[in-house]
């Protein structure tokens, strides 16, 4: 009885008039609403959001060294996914608007600043291939010009970001196909898979609510931040091979795997060079991939 006054109390107010209000949001996933605490929306949509703060901080540590040598701002990859899970536990714990378009635009950030910052000169128009701070610039005012589209229209945003997610997919597809390191192709392999099953949850949650709510299991929202997290990560990691493969063929990256290579597909794959030791000693004489994008 509690909690259905506490949600009469929210659709009572002029929650369209307020994006802060819970509740404002139109969005709303499968997962009952205040069950497990009167205080938190989704409750498991919430929680499940914890890997957005513990993955990107330690991918920043382990891509120290590599981020210190290419200077290609792939740290601001793993930002916006924090900037990411801020938004998802506040829109899964308020069903705000403000917290969904934090989420939604966060999602799109993160992928135009994956394409400003990965996407091989070969795929941009002519006119910006010499000059990469155009091709860059072009991105920021396209991200500007559909953040302002999602904020006016944000029911029309899931099936942009779907759309947008698709180049990037295939271009993962097509360039680990011709990527000649075994463990970078494994490694796009179960990252396009996990992506695959990821995006079929979504689809199913948001499709069949009612028999999972039948069957007592609406916690497929859940699972997909969990997996497409871990797929975004891999995601990253394969861009930033390819990308310095591209440039710089001989260059000589290893794979290596957190904590250690004994946990198979349960490991954190991340970069470095063959040389890092000798790069720090002498970082003069070394191979250098400085603002390479």
């Amino acid at each position: 009885m509690k909690i259905r006054l506490h949600i009469a109390a929210i659709n009572s107010n002029n929650i369209n008039n307020n994006p802060f209000q819970p509740g404002s949001s139109d969005v709303d996933w499968c997962e009952p609403n205040y069950v497990v605490t009167e205080y938190i929306a989704e409750f498991w949509n919430t929680v499940s959001n914890i890997f957005f703060f513990l993955v990107p901080p330690l991918m920043i540590i382990l891509f120290a060294s590599y981020s210190k040598r290419v200077a290609n701002g792939i740290t601001i990859l793993w930002i916006l996914l924090i900037v990411i899970g801020i938004g998802s536990v506040y829109f899964h714990a308020t069903l705000s608007l403000a917290g969904q378009l934090v989420d939604e635009i966060g999602i799109l950030w993160v992928l135009m600043a994956g394409y400003a910052l990965f996407l091989p000169s070969i795929y941009s128009p002519p006119s910006l291939r010499v000059q990469r701070h155009r091709f860059t610039i072009s991105c920021i005012i396209l991200t500007l010009i559909v953040t302002c589209f999602g904020a006016v229209y944000p029911y029309a945003n899931s099936f942009v970001l779907m759309i947008l997610g698709l180049p990037a997919i295939a271009f993962i597809v097509i360039h680990v196909s011709k990527c000649d390191n075994r463990r970078i192709k494994n490694l796009g392999i179960h990252c396009v898979g996990m992506w695959a099953i990821a995006v079929t949850i979504w689809i199913c949650d948001r499709m069949f609510c009612s028999f999972w709510i039948s069957i007592s299991f609406p916690y497929l929202h859940a699972i997909w931040h969990v997996i497409i997290l871990f797929s975004s990560n891999e995601a990253i990691v394969i861009c930033a091979y390819l990308v310095i493969k591209y440039h710089y063929p001989q260059a000589n990256l290893v794979v290596y795997a957190w904590p250690n290579e004994e946990w198979g597909w349960f490991t954190l794959p991340y970069l470095k060079f063959h040389d890092d030791t000798n790069y720090l000693a002498s970082p003069t004489n070394n191979f250098v991939t400085k603002s390479i994008v």
